[in-house]
C-alpha cells in the first residue's frame, strides 16, 4: 500500500452495529478501515456516474 497521511476517526454506533461491521471485515478477510475505505470509494463512484 502506498505511503498515506492516515488520521484517526471516531464513529459513534451501538455494540450491535460494531459487532455487525467487525463481522462484515472478518468475512471478507480485512479491517474494519479497509472495509470502510472500499464503501467510500465504491460511493464516490457511485456518485460520479450520476
Amino acid at each position: 500500500m502506498a505511503e498515506r497521511n492516515m488520521v484517526n476517526l471516531t464513529i459513534t454506533m451501538t455494540r450491535e452495529e460494531r459487532k455487525a461491521l467487525k463481522q462484515i471485515a472478518l468475512d471478507k478477510d480485512m479491517t474494519v478501515s479497509a472495509l470502510l475505505r472500499e464503501w467510500l470509494k465504491e460511493y464516490q463512484a457511485k456518485e460520479a456516474e450520476q
